[in-house]
């Protein structure tokens, strides 16, 4: 099964290898995974991306999640 490397960067970077039968399967792996770091880092920080490669460093694709919050002015006030 072919190899894929997805990097996380969320003003910090890590990275994993996952195995995947092909590219298209790899972005949904990468979709699952921003997903739930989204979930368990709720909110999560205002950009994400996933840079999909191949195992040899050959661009797949990027994705990006920008998030944004727009408070109430009152629930703002209590978040202060």
């Amino acid at each position: 099964m072919p190899n894929y490397r997805l990097q996380i960067s969320d003003g910090h970077s890590g990275e994993t290898a996952i195995d995947a039968p092909n590219s298209h399967e790899a972005l949904n792996s990468a979709l699952n995974a921003m997903a739930q770091f989204a979930c368990r880092n709720f909110p999560p920080p205002e950009n994400v991306s996933i840079t999909v490669t191949e195992a040899d460093g050959a661009p797949v694709a990027t994705l990006n999640l920008a998030f944004s919050i727009d408070y109430a002015e009152r629930v703002r006030e209590s978040l202060s």
